[in-house]
């Protein structure tokens, strides 16, 4: 009997730590964040939706949101996109040849973020080479440059979160077998079939997970557009930052952060949920592989 005491109530002692650390972490301050939209004459006065009024009184926060999910959405799939095929071919090379790589790869990602933003400030300036080759294709007039707009904004947080997506992904491809590949080369299965039917249904559930993992980061970001975005670059993140600290109001900053939060959340929530059945779907597909005919 004292045995299964024990056993029943180690599982619950163990997540103590944890469940701490969730709550200290995550819930107290979104339950605060949640109390100051209420209260925009301070936390003692009684509550008020005049933060929300305010909010949903005009479009221009609407919009501003939409503006920055959408930003932030696109720099996610681009980011993917550029992503795949790093991740496809180091996951088939040997660990010897491949560790380096991904030790490069990870270099960026652990440098400070300011340090990155005022390098491809440099890089997207007036007379960069970027700019000079794109004048060279005929893309860019002589002396032109993407600062101080929505595209050099986009740039920026592709280049942040490049490594990420392409560790998520490198995980997942690691998990498709070559046997497949090569049974269905054996078949007569083009590179394209292969790539249909193979490789993205089972990695397919680490795409989910990593466009998830850099979106959220994307949606809450503002230095990379205040600094590179300029007035047409502007994010709803940079209003949140401007109430909170210049305009000294953090009850109607609050309120844009919760607007903000539960735009990501459907989102994030939409795709997350389209991971089980890519899971599903990544085992049937395994299945039918291993399955000898």
């Amino acid at each position: 009997m004292g045995r299964r005491l024990i056993s029943a109530m180690t599982t619950p002692v163990l997540l103590l730590p944890a469940a701490g650390v969730l709550a200290l972490m995550v819930i107290i301050p979104l339950a605060v964040l949640v109390w100051f939209s209420f209260a925009p004459d301070g936390p003692a006065a009684p509550l008020s939706f005049d933060s929300y009024a305010r909010l949903f009184g005009t479009g221009l926060y609407l919009h501003l949101a939409l503006k920055t999910l959408i930003t932030a959405g696109a720099a996610s799939l681009v980011t993917a996109a550029l992503a795949w095929s790093p991740a496809w071919v180091l996951s088939r090379l040997p660990g010897r040849a491949r560790n380096p790589i991904l030790l490069a790869i990870i270099i960026p990602y652990l440098t400070s973020y300011l340090l990155l933003i005022y390098s491809i400030f440099v890089v997207l300036g007036p007379g960069s080479p970027v700019m000079e080759f794109l004048r060279l294709l005929g893309l860019a007039k002589p002396g032109a440059s993407i600062l101080y707009s929505q595209p050099a904004t986009l740039v920026m947080l592709v280049y942040e979160n490049l490594p990420l997506m392409i560790f998520v992904l490198f995980s997942g491809m690691q998990r498709v077998d070559a046997n497949f590949l090569a049974a269905a080369a054996s078949l007569g299965a083009s590179r394209w079939h292969r790539l249909r039917h193979i490789v993205f249904p089972l990695a397919s559930p680490s795409l989910a997970s990593g466009l998830i993992m850099v979106f959220v980061p994307m949606g809450g970001a503002f230095v990379e557009s205040a600094i590179l975005g300029g007035p047409h670059g502007l994010l709803l993140g940079n209003v949140i930052a401007d109430q909170m600290t210049r305009a000294d109001d953090p009850s109607f900053g609050s309120a844009l952060s919760i607007l903000l939060l539960l735009g990501m959340l459907a989102i994030t929530g939409v795709v997350g949920g389209l991971r089980p059945a890519l899971e599903w779907l990544s085992a049937e597909r395994k299945a039918r592989h291993a399955t000898p005919a």
